[in-house]
């Protein structure tokens, strides 16, 4: 009896060590370098913005974070590696929106759960896509486009950074509105389907006016539109797919930071109110700015809500699709 009792007490003192342990780790979080995982490769609008944003974070955190590209897969690759990091805040992702809404709803082999698997901790930017074709198409206008691709199914080939990623959302939108039927061609960044327009390899894509508009005053990509329900001072002088006459065709990088499911409550609301400090950077919301890209916070619980809405449309949208194709 006195052994048993013994051994309660040890328990009982390891217990108590271990609660004050935590607390004190988490009190003092972040106690090491952040991993900010960026599901795409370098160079395309999620990572510039994913970029960006690790700047002005540190300041507000006071530590080094790291962006890991880890593209492949429309973004599941990084997702799986996020899921199985230990959720103590110092592996985070910046994602685009269409990874944990429309990749489950592709049959594409998803094991992750977008909304059990993750913790989300806060919106942060918007950019609208501008939509370029490559100066051999024969169309000089969206209009033109869309007389070109009807009836003509997969005869005008579209690059993207995946299933998944905001611009084969746009992709899909744009066919759904339309009646046009696209040859999707998957890249691992969104600067590599630019790069790749420019070098013949397919005709067309959706980006963010950073990435493709240098290649379109260069004379090596035409800008048909903005895929937006208004016109940006990033390029003013591209009209608006709502101007045009298209109001349904929208697209846009919309990004957000997450973590892996059971990140506590302590380090979720440090990431949030850091978030929010963040995002009022002047420098930073000008940068963003020249870029066509606004920014975003959100509370953690409204940046799931988002999330789910999405997750819900495009299992809608994405079943359709999947039964037209058998028919």
């Amino acid at each position: 009896m006195k052994i048993l009792k013994q051994w309660l007490r040890i328990l009982a003192r390891s217990a108590a060590i271990c609660t004050l342990w935590s607390s004190s780790a988490l009190a003092a979080y972040p106690s090491s370098p952040i991993t900010l995982i960026v599901p795409f490769g370098a160079g395309g609008i999620t990572d510039l913005v994913a970029r960006a944003t690790a700047k002005v974070l540190e300041e507000q955190l006071g530590e080094t974070i790291i962006v890991d590209n880890r593209p492949g897969a429309g973004g599941n690759i990084a997702a799986e590696r996020l899921k199985h990091s230990k959720p103590d805040g110092h592996t985070l992702m910046f994602t685009s929106i269409g990874v944990l809404a429309v990749n489950p709803h592709t049959g594409a082999g998803v094991t992750f759960d977008s909304l059990n698997d993750f913790t989300y901790i806060s919106t942060v930017a918007s950019t609208p896509h501008v939509i370029v074709v490559n100066p051999a198409v024969k169309a000089k206008s969206l209009k033109e486009l869309i007389e070109l691709t009807l009836g003509k199914p997969e005869s005008i080939s579209f690059g993207t950074a995946g299933i998944g990623s905001s611009p084969y959302q746009g992709m899909t939108i744009m066919q759904e509105s339309t009646g046009v039927k696209f040859l999707h061609v998957p890249f691992k960044s969104g600067a590599e389907s630019v790069t790749s327009v420019v070098g013949h390899q397919v005709e067309m894509t959706f980006e963010a006016t950073p990435v493709v508009m240098p290649f379109v005053q260069a004379g090596k990509l035409r800008a048909l539109a903005l895929a937006n329900s208004k016109r940006i001072d990033g390029a003013p002088d591209l009209p608006s797919t709502a101007e045009l006459g298209y109001p349904d065709i929208l697209s846009a990088s919309i990004s957000g930071l997450i973590g892996p499911a059971g990140l506590p409550k302590s380090v979720v609301d440090k990431l949030n109110q850091a978030t929010q400090k963040a995002l009022k950077n002047q420098h930073y919301i000008t940068l963003l700015s020249e870029q066509g890209t606004a920014t975003e916070s959100s509370t953690p619980e409204e940046f799931r809500s988002a999330v789910s809405a999405e997750y819900d449309k495009w299992e809608e949208i994405m079943a359709k699709l999947q039964t037209q194709a058998k028919h």
